[in-house]
């Protein structure tokens, strides 16, 4: 079997860090301009209120980027993992199963991701692979790619 690389389009990655800009560009102002005058008159001066507001933002900003530049790369051996931070290679043996799981968010937005359930430990989200919505044809291509390069391993057992 050859070596697959699974990422998202350049549409798709051009379209989430759009997104990110202007909820950026948006909470900057508003830590900027809004959050100082609205605790002007008080002991702090909104010091508190911005560092939480950056601690929200800044797991949001890590976990998007993670997503739109992370990659997945199936080779006879396993899953090859690469995002920002980390490099990780899962043996085929190491997989007991792989599903698609629906996620919805707390503004109701929703989106599929494929999860590779390990014989030890959590199941693991596979990076480069995304679909906002609902299961496009792209992603259903990809989960059943997966299926195939697990299938021989799977029967060995």
């Amino acid at each position: 079997m050859e070596t697959v690389r699974i990422a998202l389009p350049r549409r798709q990655r051009r379209s989430m860090l759009l997104g990110l800009a202007v909820v950026t560009v948006t909470l900057g102002l508003i830590a900027l301009f809004v959050l100082p005058r609205a605790y002007a008159n008080t002991t702090s001066s909104g010091a508190i209120a911005t560092t939480v507001f950056a601690g929200i933002w800044l797991p949001s900003v890590f976990y998007i980027l993670n997503r739109t530049f992370g990659t997945t790369t199936l080779t006879p051996e396993g899953m090859r993992f690469r995002t920002a931070v980390s490099r990780r290679l899962i043996p085929w043996h190491k997989i007991t199963r792989i599903e698609d799981e629906h996620r919805t968010g707390r503004g109701g937005a929703s989106w599929w991701v494929i999860r590779a359930h390990l014989t030890r430990g959590r199941p693991v989200v596979l990076p480069g692979v995304l679909s906002e919505g609902r299961r496009d044809e792209q992603f259903l291509a990809t989960l059943r790619t997966l299926h195939e390069y697990r299938a021989p391993t799977a029967r060995q057992r």
